[in-house]
């Protein structure tokens, strides 16, 4: 019985850490941050397109995006997911 408890609590660590190492966005912030310099936003609508585009691109991607390296079909892409975004979050 013990050495059950012994596997959830290390399941459960491991699931912890996963969370918390992995799967936190380094990108997120500083997105946020860049798209509340713009005009006419709010903080909400900014962290709704956050979201979204972290929903669809990875963090090298929008590292990539925040840098305006937006060549060929990542471009067209990112333009895509940014309108989707956008109208997407006009009304959350």
């Amino acid at each position: 019985m013990g050495k059950i408890f012994l596997w959830i609590g290390a399941v459960s660590m491991a699931i912890f850490l996963a969370k918390t190492q992995l799967w936190t966005s380094d990108t997120y912030g500083p997105f946020v941050e860049g798209c509340m310099k713009g005009d006419n936003v709010t903080e909400e609508r900014c962290e709704c397109l956050g979201k979204y585009v972290h929903k669809h691109f990875s963090d090298n991607e929008v590292k990539a995006i925040m840098a305006q390296q937006l060549e060929g079909a990542f471009g067209e892409k990112v333009r895509e997911v940014v309108a989707a975004g956008s109208q997407a979050c006009l009304t959350p």
